[in-house]
């Protein structure tokens, strides 16, 4: 038995070639309504361009302060160093970190060579001591004898006063005769010898006296050299004002054999202390105030310059050249550590605009100010300064100028901005 075999049913090439048409044309028509979408949203993208332009803006500010490094210092610094002249140093009267007041005692020095000195003028002063007590009491003997040889002398004239009467009244009786006049010679012996005691202890009194006052003479002139001596065996050095006391060695042997003070007295009151090149010199004044900046923190305080020198401390190399320095000094408001540095900043209050938002027209200088989106044309004074304008009037710190405006700007109008 013979099997049939049905035929597959085909489609004809030109059928398919049309359906092949039919989707390109359908891809076609769909890329062709992407396009002109997007040739729409182009062109309303340029609508608003056309519509709204933007423009860097210019914020108006001062020009940063100028800047000077310093070193904080105590505005008053008494150093004292050892005076070998003075002789050791006897006694350290203070202690470090401690607060002193005017006039405090701070140290003293011991002259040894001094001490020795008075000693030696001390053995003088009790030898010429002794000798005056050894004289006065000889003055007073002598006094005591020449009282007691007036009194025998008067007793003595009394006495051949009394005999000689004695003799007139018992003139004819001879043995009686003889008896007063033995008594007579006594007496006139012992006024002889009286006599001369007295001379003998006046001339003592006077012997002794002379020596007294030599004596004196010699022990005040002996008291004046012991009185000089004791005021330089020890001398005090005492604080000029009133400060904190730094001392640099612990004992008294290591201060003499140092070559730093003996002690370091600084002021509460405190300095900074910097410089200025010829070229900044013009921007410093005097009772000018400015900031200083601690640079451990971010603490910024308030200072006011107090000393501008006029005359160049140094020379020194500044960008290959040779500038001047000039030393001034600002006192700052609040306290800071001794020794810390700082920058000071001089604020010289100038602003500056660049040459693109300045334009200069016949009638005057203008600017374009943006506020919120709105342009504001305003005129302003300014002084040509190199490549930049110098603001004089009419234009606030903070307020923003449009940088290159387009010429058609005007009052009202609206602009969109970017910040650099």
């Amino acid at each position: 038995m013979k099997k049939s075999t049905k035929p597959t049913p085909t489609r004809s090439f030109s059928k398919r070639v049309g359906d092949k048409k039919g989707l390109i044309t359908v891809g076609i028509i769909a890329v062709l309504i992407a396009i002109f979408f997007i040739v729409r949203a182009f062109q309303g993208s340029a609508i608003g361009t056309e519509t709204e332009q933007f423009y860097s803006i210019y914020t108006v500010r001062e020009e940063d302060p100028v800047l000077f490094d310093g070193i904080v210092q105590a505005s008053e610094v008494q150093e004292e160093y050892y005076d070998a002249s003075n002789g050791v140093i006897g006694e350290l009267l203070v202690e470090n970190g401690q607060e002193v007041e005017e006039g405090t005692d701070l140290f003293t020095y011991t002259n040894e060579e001094n001490q020795q000195l008075l000693n030696e003028q001390n053995r003088q002063y009790s030898r010429l001591e002794k000798r005056r007590s050894e004289a006065e009491t000889e003055l007073a003997n002598a006094r005591k004898a020449s009282e007691t040889a007036d009194a025998n002398i008067t007793k003595s004239n009394r006495a051949i006063e009394s005999a000689g009467q004695s003799s007139i009244d018992q003139l004819d009786e001879e043995s009686e005769q003889f008896t007063v006049n033995t008594e007579l010679d006594t007496a006139q012996n012992d006024l002889l010898r009286y006599e001369s005691d007295k001379v003998e202890a006046d001339a003592t009194v006077d012997s002794a006296q002379m020596s007294i006052r030599d004596l004196n003479e010699q022990m005040e002139d002996i008291e004046f050299e012991i009185e000089r001596l004791r005021g330089d065996i020890t001398t005090t050095v005492q604080a000029n004002f009133d400060g904190i006391i730094e001392l640099n060695q612990p004992n008294i042997s290591s201060i003499q054999a140092s070559e730093e003070p003996v002690i370091r007295l600084m002021s509460k009151e405190q300095k900074i202390d910097a410089s200025v090149s010829e070229y900044d010199y013009d921007k410093i004044t005097l009772e000018d105030t400015v900031e200083i900046s601690l640079i451990t923190s971010d603490k910024v305080l308030g200072g006011t310059v107090t000393k501008l020198s006029t005359l160049p401390m140094q020379a020194s190399s500044e960008g290959g050249s040779s500038s001047s320095r000039y030393p001034f000094t600002v006192i700052p408001e609040e306290s800071i550590q001794y020794g810390f540095s700082v920058q000071i900043g001089v604020d010289e209050g100038i602003v500056y605009l660049p040459q693109s938002v300045v334009i200069e027209e016949e009638e005057g200088t203008i600017v374009f100010v943006h506020n919120e989106g709105i342009v504001e044309r305003r005129e302003v004074q300014v002084t040509e300064d190199g490549s930049l304008y110098m603001l004089e009037s009419g234009l606030e710190i903070g307020e923003e100028v449009i940088m290159d405006p387009d010429m058609e700007l005007a009052d009202g109008d609206e602009v969109g901005v970017f910040y650099d």
